[in-house]
């Protein structure tokens, strides 16, 4: 009985342990446009990626950013190339794309990656220059 006990103590706290980690690394921090753009600052360490479509990043796109479409089936392949303890600052149309991308590099296993909340229109509203 006491062995019985133990072991379901035991294989609760690593159930929750392990239910822990899983939500630590899904999460993704979500930037305003003030905090990406504080952190595109540090140009050495930092890379900005615009994952919207080709035809979307010719519309408008943040200064420096390369272009990675989210939705491209080559994403992945693309995501591969990239050195995986770098920060990334990824961005889209509304923030939705950005964030499944960066969930999608989480899973790949890069460590520093942020989203822009509300994505490029956000960015537009707080008076952020875009270049063409």
């Amino acid at each position: 009985m006491k062995l019985q006990k133990f072991l379901f103590i035991l294989l609760t706290l690593a159930f929750f342990k392990i239910d822990f980690s899983q939500a630590q690394t899904s999460e993704v921090k979500a930037l305003s446009a003030a905090d990406f753009e504080g952190l595109m600052k540090n140009k050495g360490a930092v890379r900005v990626i615009d994952v919207r479509t080709p035809d979307e990043m010719a519309d408008g796109h943040i200064q420096g950013a390369i272009n990675l479409d989210y939705k491209n089936d080559n994403f992945k392949t693309e995501i591969a190339k990239l050195p995986k303890n770098r920060t990334y600052l990824l961005y889209c149309k509304t923030g939705i794309r950005s964030g499944d991308a960066s969930a999608a590099m989480k899973a790949a296993g890069f460590t520093h990656l942020y989203s822009l909340d509300g994505g490029i229109e956000a960015w537009q509203e707080a008076g952020k220059p875009i270049e063409k």
